[in-house]
Parts: C-alpha cells; sequence; structure tokens
C-alpha cells in the first residue's frame, strides 16, 4: 500500500511540472537600454561671446604734426557681443569644418602721449568703436571637445580723436582687415557648447587727409590688436545625422 501511495505521489508532481511548464510566462521582455545618441558637431548654432582686447596701435605723420614722425600707443578695452556658425563633421571621422560670423561692441582705445606736446594738454588717441569677421573654421574632434584653427575676413569702426585747449575733432571710418587665431570647444550637453578662443586682428593702416590743424597735413593710423575671449552656443541639430536605431528582441 506505501509503495501504492508513493508511485501516485510521484504521478502527480510529475504531472503538475508538465502543466506549470505550459503555462504562459508571466515575466515582461528584457529590457535593453538604448547605447547614448553619438554626438555630432555638425549643425547651426548661435551664441554670445565676452572678453579683453589688447593691441600696438600706430600713427605717423609725414609733416610732423604735433607727434613727429611716429608715434605708438599700447590699447586695451572690452570686447563684447554674439556670433552664428555652422559645423560639418563627416561621416566616421573626426574633421570638423565650419564658418561663423561674429560682431561685439568695444571700449578698445588706445592715447598716444609726446613730452613734447604735453604742456599744451593735448590729447590724442585712437579708438574702435565696434568691429566684427566672418571666418572659416578647422578642427579635430575629440568627442565632445574641438580644438580649431579660424580665420578670416574682419571689420570695425574706427575713431581717431584730439583735442588742443578748447578744440578738439575726430573722424572715424568703417575700416577692414583680416583675422587668424584659434580655440578649444567643449560640449557640455548635446545642444549647449562652451568655448575658449584667441584671436588677432589686423584693420590695416588709414589715412587721413586735411589734417585740421596743420592745413593740408595727413596722418596715417594702423589698428592691431589681440583678444581673448569666452563664449556659448547653442547647437541646434536639425541637420546633425540621425540618432542609431536600437532593435528589440
Amino acid at each position: 500500500m506505501i509503495r501504492s501511495l508513493l508511485l501516485s505521489s510521484a504521478f502527480v508532481v510529475m504531472a503538475g511540472a508538465a502543466f506549470a511548464a505550459d503555462l504562459p510566462s508571466t515575466k515582461g521582455e528584457p529590457l535593453y537600454a538604448p547605447p547614448p545618441p553619438v554626438f555630432s558637431w555638425t549643425g547651426f548654432y548661435i551664441g554670445a561671446n565676452a572678453g579683453i582686447s589688447a593691441g600696438n596701435f600706430s600713427v605717423a605723420s609725414p609733416f610732423d604734426v604735433f607727434i613727429g614722425d611716429q608715434s605708438q600707443t599700447n590699447s586695451g578695452g572690452f570686447s563684447g557681443g554674439g556670433q552664428i556658425g555652422y559645423n560639418y563633421q563627416f561621416d566616421n571621422s573626426n574633421f570638423v569644418i565650419g564658418v561663423e560670423a561674429d560682431f561685439q561692441g568695444s571700449t578698445l582705445k588706445g592715447t598716444y602721449f609726446d613730452e613734447e606736446v604735453d604742456p599744451y594738454q593735448v590729447d590724442f588717441g585712437t579708438k574702435v568703436n565696434w568691429w566684427g569677421t566672418a571666418r572659416g573654421r578647422i578642427g579635430y574632434a575629440f568627442g565632445n571637445i574641438l580644438p580649431y584653427a579660424t580665420g578670416g575676413f574682419a571689420y570695425g569702426r574706427v575713431s581717431d580723436f584730439i583735442t588742443e585747449g578748447p578744440e578738439s575733432f575726430s573722424w572715424s571710418g568703417t575700416r577692414t582687415g583680416w583675422t587668424a587665431g584659434a580655440g578649444v570647444e567643449y560640449a557640455i550637453t548635446h545642444n549647449l557648447t562652451a568655448k575658449i578662443e584667441y584671436l588677432y586682428t589686423d584693420l590695416g593702416t588709414w589715412n587721413y587727409s586735411g589734417f585740421p590743424f596743420d592745413g593740408d597735413g595727413s596722418i596715417n593710423t594702423k589698428v592691431a590688436f589681440h583678444t581673448v575671449r569666452a563664449g556659448l552656443n547653442w547647437k541646434f541639430d536639425f541637420l546633425a545625422p540621425p540618432a542609431p536605431v536600437v532593435a528589440k528582441y
């Protein structure tokens, strides 16, 4: 009898196991976390920048007006404004090319000094009211870090001024030249980037004829300066490569 009970119990256990195996699974599909999207520098961007500018301005007068044959002065001031641009990162490559245009206001100014005219309280100098650039960029990306070189066209509004006692005079014009430099940009998020940049800008030499204190005299002023600035950009992704598709199994 005991033997019959044991055989019956074993049969019930095996039958229950077989029935359980045929039941549908209550477990959900395994979850596969998609990999983070691959960062690309491709896209339009817009941003703001601020920094300091400093350089060496020079003025020359063939008629020895106040300043002798040549005078130089160190200049300094603030530059700040905005930029807009576009980057393209080649497929399966670290190389990035782009274009950028920027515009900024400026307090950059230099005042010439000459011991011979100082007793007469002559104030003579040059200032940059605003300036901008249109440049190409080329860089090599290390993931979300982009070192780059840049260069292109520069322009700016330059004013020269002179005061002698109660008399004062100023003249200004938009000058053109070139700029070159380098920087490094870092992607904080997929859309927000920060950069530090150096530019050397040369706005050339400008001649002014008809100097007011010397009849038909003329002067030449040369403006060139360095700028170190920081900036933030917001990158738009509507032309960036699509994120990879992750299949579920």
